[in-house]
């Protein structure tokens, strides 16, 4: 191997310099480029031995070049290139090319400039789509000439710049990100065979983990990079692609790795996890059963334990005790099973385990059975399967023991006593779950409305009175209505998740308050994408009904997501509870009565503080400014939390069963939730607004939190009628701005949508390249 050293570049080294450099800008060549590379640099006859070797070990995925690699590549190219006269027609290969010669003239060798040569290199090259825009980009970022691409001047802000803003922190790994799923292998295909596309979804997936793509949440000493907003980034630019892909990657290394992870200790961490996220060990997530879905707290599947071997005999006791809609169940060799754990005559609740399912020829194991789901409205390429055990038994060890152990004497310890505490602490250590569904619900509504509203830009229909000319169907108000309002929504909720993700890998909230955050977030985030995608279907007329348009996909595909992670209406109940508790304790824990002392402690004199504000003032500069929405946000949340805190005392009081009085009170524990949800969201709108540097995209953003914060204020002007805290005037006021808001943002529609940087193989919609 020749050493990484500016001497040792040979001309056959320097030759492929340019291609390598440009290859490697985004910080990873794909699986097929790869392939390609490997292929070509194996047949060449002119290369020795050594240069062979040197030019595959850089092109490796797990062993990029550094940053102390790139300089020593950036300064041969100058040096070889200062003196270079290029035109309009030079190309990357004609770069390396003239290197290679300029090295190789004084000594008799390879004919660099012959044809053969040169169309080789010519093949990578088109392979790897450069082109001389990558030449002007390459000269830039060695120091020469050259240009960037100009931005469309019809925007008043440059969507590259606002990509910036979205992208935040994680810019380089969601860079990495497109550029692999720009990659054929990861194109929007149609499979009508479920297993066919089970297979194929199988494949992307251990191609990510071959790109070291799925350690990013795992420990270092285990092969991972510790990087927990790392995974969220990659899994919320998943969310572009295939979302079978998507939903089976999160299953693998998201839910079994977690609970390995996040619920295990160093034994099962130093058995299990680096083969995890490698996808040498492919695993399944067994908590929901046919007859308790959301009520996980009362599955029946038993774990009972046997100190004579010291074994826990896993048991499924009817055929409504089968795990239901376990993703990877076909494909899995293990389970994370969560069983009631009894111990001598004391069922200790809900406990995960490590469950063998298969051998190493992938047979299912004796007392294993698995049926497949079959065909779905949609994720087709995941495998869903239903599981039953019949006395299966399992070493000790194999009890995932982070919160709960059994020691050598046979006896049951936990540092949390209290069962239903232990319990939700073990739910809690899998939230991220929750937070990265959100985000992939906003990513496949950022395709949606990216189809859609390119669409609406370029279809034209009825003439503009006499000129003939015919009417962008955009510059019509309904349609502008339907679209643009949502478009500022999902910018909202991509900021509040963001929000989230980052206090939740921080570690900056405590953990009863991100599990607040991640249940509202998540169930709203995943309404809004439902409404997002059914709404930029009909916008798209037939057209959005055609399957190679992409909306059938994307509508089947999310569908789901408002009951998977949490049914999306119970968990806004937890919302719910967790503010009426103070973010302190479970609202089971301390009962009714208690909770609501805490309540009525502190909101007592809330009430009367919160006088309406303004409520006839229709002046433009109020209904635009920040401390309006803020205020009418937290006077909605705070009106409700009072109101639900005087009916569950007003039924109490009567004597009435506290449950009862739960199921009384339920559907306005929804109201506060979803008004609580609104502010957070408004609140990381602002905050993000705040951080922005660029003045033109902090311009923009403002519009899409005008349109935002105001259209939440239309959607609920009942409720702020009814409470006295706007009149007829105002909120006639506030629908006149939003019309003119939508006007001013229209111009900008096409940025605001760059802005999310989806790969155009995977918008992969004909009316979206019109």
């Amino acid at each position: 191997m020749i050493k990484p050293d500016k001497k040792n570049l040979t001309p056959g080294i320097i030759g492929f310099l340019p291609l390598f450099y440009v290859g490697w800008s985004d910080s990873v060549l794909s699986p097929s480029e790869i392939r390609l590379i490997h292929k070509k640099i194996n047949d060449f006859p002119f290369l020795t031995k050594d240069e062979k070797a040197y030019l595959i070990h850089w092109s490796d995925p797990k062993n990029p070049p550094d940053a102390h690699q790139f300089r020593i590549w950036r300064s041969a190219i100058r040096d070889y290139t200062h003196d270079f006269s290029m035109t309009d027609k030079t190309t990357i290969v004609d770069m390396g090319l003239m290197m290679a010669n300029k090295i190789q003239r004084h000594a008799d060798g390879h004919d660099w400039g012959n044809r053969e040569t040169k169309a080789a290199l010519e093949d990578i090259s088109y392979s790897l789509g450069l082109s001389q825009e990558s030449l002007n980009a390459f000269t830039t970022l060695i120091g020469g000439p050259g240009q960037l691409p100009a931005f469309c001047r019809e925007c008043s802000f440059d969507h590259r710049e606002m990509s910036l803003v979205l992208d935040g922190s994680y810019r380089e790994i969601k860079n990495k990100m497109r550029t692999l799923l720009a990659d054929p292998m990861f194109a929007i295909r149609h499979f009508p065979v479920k297993e066919d596309h089970r297979q194929h979804v199988l494949e992307q997936v251990k191609t990510l983990a071959n790109q070291g793509l799925s350690a990013y949440a795992f420990p270092e000493k285990y092969g991972g990079f510790e990087k927990a907003g790392h995974h969220i980034a990659i899994f919320e630019m998943l969310g572009f692609t295939d979302l079978s892909l998507t939903i089976k990657f999160g299953v693998q290394f998201g839910l079994f790795g977690n609970a390995i992870y996040m619920l295990g200790t160093e034994k099962h961490h130093r058995k299990y996890l680096e083969a995890m996220h490698k996808a040498e060990l492919l695993g399944c997530f067994a908590m929901t059963e046919t007859g308790h879905g959301s009520d996980v707290k009362n599955l029946e599947t038993t774990a009972t334990y046997d100190h004579a071997d010291r074994r826990v005999l896993i048991q499924s006791p009817d055929e409504q005790s089968g795990k239901e809609y376990i993703g990877n169940a076909l494909h899995a060799s293990m389970a994370a099973v969560f069983a009631q754990f009894h111990v001598g005559d004391v069922n200790h609740g809900v406990h995960c385990f490590l469950v063998p399912l298969r051998d190493s020829s992938g047979l299912l194991l004796e007392g294993i059975r698995i049926e497949d789901c079959g065909y779905k409205m949609g994720l087709n390429g995941v495998d869903n399967g239903r599981i039953w055990f019949d006395k299966v038994r399992i070493p000790v060890e194999n009890l995932l023991d982070k919160y709960a152990s059994i020691g050598s004497d046979g006896k049951y310890n936990s540092s949390i006593k209290n069962d239903s505490k232990r319990f939700f602490t073990m739910l809690g250590a899998l939230v991220v779950g929750r937070i990265s569904v959100g985000l992939i619900g906003i990513s496949a509504s950022k395709t949606a409305l990216t189809i859609a509203l390119r669409y609406s830009l370029e279809r034209r229909q009825f003439e503009k009175g006499r000129t003939g000319e015919e009417t962008p169907i955009i510059d019509y108000p309904s349609h502008q209505k339907r679209l643009i309002p949502l478009l500022a929504r999902v910018y909202a909720y991509h900021f509040g998740l963001q929000n989230l993700a980052e206090h939740y890998t921080a570690g900056t909230k405590e953990t009863r308050e991100i599990e607040t955050l991640a249940a509202g977030l998540k169930a709203k985030a995943t309404w809004l994408t439902t409404a997002v995608i059914q709404e930029c279907r009909e916008a798209c007329g037939g057209k959005g009904y055609l399957h190679e348009n992409r909306f059938a996909d994307l509508k089947n595909d999310t569908d789901v997501f408002t009951t998977f992670e949490g049914d999306n209406t119970v968990l806004m109940q937890l919302v719910a509870k967790g503010l009426m508790t103070d973010f302190k304790q479970s609202f089971h824990d301390d009962g009714y009565r208690a909770v609501l002392q805490i309540l009525l402690t502190r909101v007592k004199h809330e009430l009367h503080e919160n006088n309406p504000f303004s409520k006839r003032n229709t002046d433009t500069t109020h209904l635009l400014s920040t401390e309006f929405y803020r205020h009418a946000f937290q006077y909605r949340k705070n009106k409700s939390l009072i109101a639900l805190g005087l009916r569950m005392r007003k039924y109490l009081k009567r004597g009435m069963d506290p449950y009862q009085a739960f199921l009384r009170v339920q559907i306005h524990m929804i109201d506060l939730a979803d008004a609580f949800v609104d502010s957070i969201v408004l609140e990381a709108f602002v905050n993000a607004i705040d951080q922005t540097m660029d003045p033109k995209c902090k311009d923009a953003l403002r519009r899409l939190l005008s349109i935002y914060a105001l259209s939440t204020i239309e959607e609920n002007k009942g409720w702020y009628l009814e409470n006295d805290y706007m009149d007829g005037s105002k909120t006639k006021a506030i629908r006149r701005l939003i019309s003119k808001k939508l006007l001013d943002a229209k111009q900008d529609l096409k940025a605001y949508i760059d802005a999310f940087e989806i790969p155009g193989q995977l918008i992969n919609a004909p009316i979206a390249h019109l």
